[in-house]
């Protein structure tokens, strides 16, 4: 399929998607086009029947060589990429996936943060740091690096029905006596737990489960990304696309569906304590089958920055839609001494204060 280009309409450059807005902009004379808004729902896709009749049966497609219209120049595209720029001229490509190779993205969350308000909610992030370098903020903003990128998602829908077997632990007291310092007889009440086996049924209903579906950012971060409205989802236009760096997924349908079952599993375990009920739970068996199971491949929007430290690079990720950042900082050994030695100071006027009485 041929690439995706957004000439500007005045001076030939390339067009890019303005965060915030709704239209494609020429960086150097402000021309603009409106991206148009699409009739088209987003639609949910049943899982079990598009494996069975549109999965791919190849799951990796080859790099593919590209004409750049703009400058001439041919060049290599890698596979997991969806877009970015002719590597000579810089001109924005747009690369649709193919549809005999790939699942094709249906929709996509356009960005709000443009680079300027990543970069501030970086620079705040950085200074709420309390245990970090107090030099950190000024470092890291200095050698801070900043991409705009689409991230590849899966989101699943389903309803679990779970059965399963426990025990339910019931609290009761028995009185025990016993002798205390001073030699005398006394008696307390003692806590126990009767166990008593139980086994019952539970329902759960998940909606929009969100998985990576990109190896090339830190999952614990990604993946913790919390503050997503996807009811703000857009149907896929490449125009939101261009001027971002794209991803294409390399975790696959099923695979994803693992990662989303072990994001249910917390959930479920909540539903069967409580449907055991009494004091205590034990769970020993349980067993979910996943019905009403769909999917949406989705594109969201990420600003991907990296910094060095100490010698040491450290990744953090703005979301592209809310500024919400998630990343690790290097740790002051000098504040945690401090720290350290102000806990024992404190702790020794307790002990101070208690034997002086």
């Amino acid at each position: 399929m041929a690439e995706q280009r957004y000439p500007c309409g005045q001076c030939g450059a390339q067009l890019q998607f303005a965060p915030g807005t709704a239209h494609i902009k020429c960086p150097y004379c402000g021309y603009e086009e409106d991206v148009p808004v699409s009739e088209a729902q987003i639609e949910e896709l049943d899982f079990h029947e598009y494996l069975s009749t549109h999965l791919p049966a190849v799951a990796q497609e080859p790099d593919r060589v590209l004409h750049c219209n703009q400058c001439g120049a041919e060049f290599t595209w890698p596979e997991n990429k969806e877009s970015g720029s002719c590597p000579f001229c810089g001109s924005n490509v747009v690369v649709p996936a193919n549809p005999e190779s790939r699942i094709e993205p249906k929709s996509v969350l356009p960005f709000a943060v443009d680079f300027r308000m990543a970069r501030e909610k970086f620079s705040v992030w950085v200074g709420s740091r309390f245990w970090a370098p107090n030099n950190l903020k000024q470092l890291a903003l200095v050698e801070n690096g900043l991409r705009g990128c689409y991230i590849p998602y899966w989101t699943y829908d389903t309803f679990a029905t779970t059965g399963y077997t426990g025990m339910q632990g019931i609290y009761y007291y028995e009185t025990e006596s016993y002798t205390d310092s001073n030699g005398d007889h006394q008696t307390r009440q003692v806590r126990k737990t009767r166990w008593y086996p139980v086994s019952g049924v539970v329902f759960d209903d998940f909606d929009d489960v969100l998985v990576l579906a990109s190896e090339h950012l830190p999952p614990r971060y990604a993946q913790a990304m919390s503050t997503w409205s996807l009811e703000k989802l857009a149907p896929y236009d490449g125009k939101f696309l261009t001027g971002f760096v794209a991803m294409r997924y390399d975790k696959g349908l099923e695979e994803g569906f693992e990662d989303a079952k072990r994001i249910m599993d917390p959930t479920i375990r909540n539903s069967i304590c409580r449907d055991i009920g009494g004091d205590e739970q034990q769970i020993t068996s349980y067993n979910t089958q996943y019905d009403r199971l769909t999917f949406k491949h989705i594109l969201l929007p990420i600003w991907s920055g990296a910094y060095r430290y100490d010698g040491k690079s450290w990744a953090y990720l703005v979301n592209g839609q809310t500024g919400e950042v998630r990343g690790e900082a290097p740790i002051s050994k000098w504040k945690v001494a401090i720290a350290v030695l102000l806990g024992l100071i404190v702790l020794s006027l307790i002990i101070y204060g208690t034997t002086q009485k």
